[in-house]
């Protein structure tokens, strides 16, 4: 693998060259909602909300709708018929009043506009449309998206809990809600917010209160230096209905002022702002939030001073979401430390049901994409050369096929001419079975008629001004075109054709758009290893692949792995270049450190999910985060569904033709002890030493099992404990502390197979032995399903559990036994 160090890594997956800007429209009725949420020329997605807006349960729903020329490809969360009618799931029916329930679709324009039809239906009121345009005026010094009156002027963003995507470490994301008043757009004088350096990408602050909030409207003032941070070219605001992310309309976007969005008295306890400049970074001075504590009686005022002085935080109470409801168990099973929590009576029956064999439902939509159905082939016969640099900077060009080869005056002397031959000879066999064979599409050099360009670093061309003898590979831009930067040592080493695929492949993905940086290696590694395993028939791994099995309370979006100070990094490297008066923090752990190379859960999207799941990512993929895009695509519970697949999974090894693959890095490094891994003059904070293994240590009280908090599991992380099992049932009491737990018990069988029980949230857990287990062991995999990532808070927390053994179990199992085997 060649040396891709962090800077280059953030900088690859900032490229956001191919983010195709969505168009937010929005047709409305009085309880019935149609936002489109994303576009793409021949295709877009969209949201429709049924709000039960009567003062009585409604107990099944029903809307329709039609179109001119777009018709409906997927729908996730409703039932589909005709065209077109949707019904409620079953989870999803009942409404009290206030309620509401939002189903998404997948459609095709046919040629035509991308339309917003009004929804009719029982729980529609078609006599009320409500108008989504927008009014504006640049000589206003606040700006309106709506002639909608601000009937509420108590500004509570001071209240809320201010998170974000990225906030550059220069800039501070306090300045969000500090109450300050800018003078203009370019005014940091009381700090100011910005996510530079992340051009054409959808970036997002997030504000969270602790209970429900009436809200009346937003006014945001976007941070704008005329520089490399600008004034966003769109921009929208979201709610959290309780279930899921609702649009709640596009925010104007004027300098020097702020920008007004009225949002009619929803009710909420959590807002975002989302927000994307083509070319450049976007930043926010002040973003205010208008509102009262919900059920409160909302005053009007003509001032234009706002202040939260009468929203004390002590008489805010507590979320009922954080209420922790009482157990029956004793709470010394557990200690007193820890608070009671819900669970299953101990003495009750589970059904015979209940207790069979788990086999996972299929994802509906499976977002089985092939890039085929908008991609053709290019013609390389017409390719030109994109120099990039200067004439006088360039001592020679050599193209073959998709490739030139470009090197400057300073080209070191080992080079041979068949060395760059050899190098494009390999580059087109790759590039050839990637695009015409697998049907991925071309980078953006190729896209606009031009060769694909390799650069000969430390050979004085624009690119770098480094030394001929200096080392390394990296994917990197040149005037907005991806494009490979190569040392002299890869192109003279014929091992490392591998690794300058991987960067070549890079450059397709950051054609794409912005992905997070975990996934641009994770996701890369995945597509070579299937280049290789599609022509060769050979199934191989890398010896990262085992990071993840070895550390499964890593979370899944992770990037340089568990860091020494017990926290993860983020999906963009967040927490991982830390300093302390300009001296670099060592932060990751050996061979952990490596993670985000990973491509454990893109091989389970292609094998578990469709083939086509992670071309879906790259091609429809709203938004940086892959956990949050797989929302938008199949929903919420479904993405957390499949977490608790990919974990579960993960405990047996069962990964379709992939799973031999995985076993030799993972048995490589199977009781490995790793430690703290220096960086050359950096500062080392030192955990101590860990052993390697998929299982997490507990100890036992009474009949309840308590996890080691050092291996506690990050967000969308796991634990797998390994119970000793006799007799034909295990029963477990599963008793989650953090939020959104899953347990799950799985075992290989004597035959050899994988045997799952069905997931549940809290209280028992059981399955049948029917198969008698390999070794007398089942394992509990509990797993968070988080699929959020909404900074620090998020990076830091742990999520702590209890198991209560009730039937079949004798005790846990050694930690160093292979039980996947």
């Amino acid at each position: 693998m060649l040396h891709h160090p962090i800077k280059a890594y953030r900088w690859a997956t900032m490229l956001g060259l191919g983010l195709m800007t969505a168009t937010l429209s929005t047709i409305a009725t009085a309880g019935c909602n149609y936002t489109v949420t994303n576009s793409w020329g021949s295709g877009f997605t969209a949201t429709i909300r049924v709000t039960n807006d009567s003062n009585a349960t409604i107990n099944g729903w029903q809307v329709n709708w039609t179109y001119s020329k777009n018709t409906v490809s997927n729908v996730w969360n409703a039932q589909l018929s005709g065209n077109y009618t949707a019904t409620n799931v079953s989870w999803n029916g009942s409404l009290r009043p206030g309620q509401s329930a939002e189903f998404g679709i997948q459609g095709v324009t046919n040629g035509g506009a991308i339309e917003t039809p009004r929804v009719t239906g029982t729980a529609c009121d078609a006599t009320s449309p409500i108008s989504s345009s927008i009014a504006s005026s640049s000589a206003a010094s606040v700006v309106s998206s709506s002639v909608a009156a601000v009937t509420n002027s108590v500004n509570i963003a001071g209240l809320a809990t201010a998170t974000t995507s990225y906030v550059s470490p220069w800039e501070t994301l306090r300045a969000v809600n500090d109450n300050s008043n800018p003078a203009n757009s370019n005014d940091k004088s009381a700090g100011a917010y910005g996510n530079w350096n992340t051009p054409n990408s959808i970036q997002w602050v997030q504000y969270d209160w602790p209970q429900d909030y009436t809200l009346s409207s937003t006014q945001i003032y976007w941070f704008d230096d005329n520089g490399g941070v600008l004034t966003p070219t769109r921009a929208y605001l979201e709610y959290w209905n309780g279930n899921a992310w609702v649009n709640a309309g596009n925010l104007p976007l004027t300098k020097n002022a702020f920008n007004t969005l009225a949002l009619n008295n929803l009710v909420t306890n959590r807002v975002r702002v989302s927000m994307l400049n083509t070319t450049q970074s976007t930043g926010i001075l002040e973003w205010r939030v208008l509102g009262s504590p919900a059920g409160a009686i909302a005053s009007s005022t003509s001032s234009a001073t706002y202040s939260a002085s009468s929203l004390a935080a002590s008489s805010i109470p507590r979320s009922s979401s954080s209420t922790v409801r009482s157990s029956s168990l004793a709470s010394s099973s557990i200690g007193s430390s820890v608070p009671a929590v819900s669970s299953s009576s101990s003495s009750s029956t589970p059904s015979v049901a209940q207790c069979s064999a788990y086999e996972w439902p299929k994802y509906e939509p499976d977002l089985n994409y092939d890039f085929r159905t908008d991609f053709g082939q290019v013609d390389t016969s017409k390719f030109r050369v994109y120099n990039g640099c200067p004439a006088n900077t360039i001592a020679g060009v050599k193209t073959k096929g998709r490739f030139a080869f470009i090197w400057g005056h300073n080209r070191n002397p080992a080079i041979t001419d068949a060395d760059i031959d050899r190098v494009l000879t390999n580059l087109n066999e790759d590039a050839d079975y990637i695009h015409n064979v697998m049907g991925w599409p071309v980078d953006k050099l190729q896209a606009e008629g031009y060769f694909s360009n390799i650069y000969l670093y430390g050979s004085g061309l624009c690119t770098d001004n480094a030394a001929n003898t200096e080392r390394g590979g990296w994917q990197s831009g040149i005037n907005g075109y991806p494009m490979v930067l190569l040392s002299y040592y890869p192109v003279i080493t014929p091992s490392e054709r591998g690794g300058i695929t991987h960067e070549f492949i890079h450059t397709i993905m950051a054609t794409r758009g912005n992905k997070a940086a975990w996934f641009n290696e994770g996701g890369n590694t995945w597509l070579q290893m299937n280049l290789e395993a599609s022509r060769t028939g050979n199934y191989g791994v890398g010896f990262l692949d085992a990071t993840s099995f070895l550390a499964p309370h890593m979370p899944i979006e992770n990037y340089s792995g568990w860091l020494q100070d017990g926290s993860f990094g983020g999906p963009n490297a967040e927490g991982v270049d830390r300093r302390v008066n300009g001296q670099q923090i060592s932060t990751w752990r050996e061979y952990l450190g490596g993670n985000q190379y990973n491509a454990a859960f893109p091989h389970f999207l292609g094998v578990h999910v469709s083939k086509g799941a992670n071309a879906w990512i790259w091609a429809k993929g709203p938004h940086n985060h892959i956990l949050r895009s797989l929302s938008a695509g199949v929903g919420e519970e479904q993405v957390q569904r499949m977490i608790m697949e990919f974990r579960a999974r993960q405990a047996m090894v069962d990964f379709g033709p992939w799973s031999n693959a995985f076993k030799v890095p993972i048995n490589n490094n199977w009781g490995r002890t790793i430690n703290a891994e220096r960086i050359a003059g950096g500062i080392l904070q030192d955990p101590g030493a860990h052993r390697l293994t998929f299982y997490s240590a507990t100890t036992q009280e009474g009949t309840t099992l308590i996890p080691s908090t050092t291996t506690l599991p990050g967000w969308s992380g796991a634990n797998q404990i390994p119970l000793k099992v006799t007799g034909n049932k295990v029963r477990v009491n599963f008793q989650p502390i953090g939020q959104n737990m899953r347990v799950q018990l799985a075992y290989r069988a004597a035959d050899g197979t994988a045997v799952y029980s069905k997931p549940v949230t809290n209280g028992e857990a059981c399955l049948d032995l029917t198969k008698a287990p390999k070794n007398g062991v089942v394992v509990a995999v509990v797993s968070n399903v988080d699929h959020l990532y909404n900074g620090e808070e998020t990076r830091t927390r742990k999520h702590d559990y209890r198991l209560q053994l009730l039937e079949g179990v004798t005790g846990t199992a050694p930690l160093y036994d292979k039980h996947y085997q």
